[in-house]
């Protein structure tokens, strides 16, 4: 999964998910953060586990965000919580 936004004060993602069970999927994503002058600010981990319900129209499970300086790799912040979403029919 790669998104990117080409203004420089957004930011650049690309993560990876792997099936955990026949309805579950872990998903690990990096994003890189930059300020209004373009200048790197952080990166960005994004973790989430979650479940589909098995006709595939909605998922859940809790994510976790963990934000690190670019250069010392120090933490700047974590936040937990609980990830949910709809599917949005094509019709």
């Amino acid at each position: 999964m790669v998104c990117a936004v080409l203004r420089r004060t957004q930011n650049f993602c690309m993560g990876v998910w792997q099936q955990t069970g026949p309805f579950s999927y872990h998903l690990n994503h990096f994003a890189l953060s930059y300020n209004s002058a373009g200048v790197l600010d952080a990166k960005v981990n994004i973790k989430e586990d979650v479940t589909l319900d098995p006709k595939g129209a909605s998922y859940s499970g809790p994510f976790t965000i963990d934000v690190y300086d670019p250069t010392t790799g120090a933490s700047l912040g974590h936040v937990g919580g609980r990830v949910t979403g709809q599917r949005v029919p094509a019709n």
